[in-house]
């Protein structure tokens, strides 16, 4: 009589390409996420809720640019001509959100940027429609300007508080 081998399941290649892939996906959202929690001015990660801060660069029909305070989807009217002032607490992790919303005219590419250079926060040049997401920690008391490099018009303050 011969014995019977018994044989080892094989893996398939597909079921190890499906592996290899959905791991690499699970790292690169982990990685994301985990950037979001390092502020660029520090050292260490913060893991608490952000306080989220939407502005988008526009132009006026009069040709003067600036920024608008958008919050939901919607954008503040009382904002419109000029940019808004943002507030926030000390300690707080504020994620701004720099949205190009400025149409390009011809022989003009439009491209706009959002500096504080107290937090270490530069974005860079936007084009039309593109965004830029930046984190930083509010840790320091006072009011603090704002502004696009490109365009001096383009300026706000941010206020810390207690």
């Amino acid at each position: 009589m011969q014995k019977k081998k018994k044989k080892s399941p094989k893996i398939s290649r597909g079921a190890i390409i499906s592996f290899s892939v959905v791991t690499c996906v699970i790292i690169l959202i982990g990685a994301v996420a985990l950037n979001s929690f390092n502020p660029v001015n520090s050292d260490n990660f913060v893991f608490a809720p952000s306080s989220n801060v939407f502005l988008k660069a526009v132009s006026n029909s009069n040709g003067n640019y600036h920024y608008q305070y958008a919050k939901g989807g919607k954008t503040s009217s009382s904002t419109e001509g000029i940019s808004p002032s943002i507030s926030a607490s000390k300690g707080n992790l504020i994620q701004l959100h720099l949205i190009n919303e400025d149409r390009n005219q011809p022989n003009n590419p439009s491209k706009h940027n959002i500096n504080i250079d107290e937090f270490d926060v530069h974005t860079k040049d936007l084009g039309y429609f593109q965004s830029e997401s930046v984190t930083f920690v509010a840790d320091k008391l006072g009011t603090f300007d704002y502004y696009c490099s490109i365009h001096s018009d383009m300026k706000g303050t941010i206020t810390i508080s207690e």
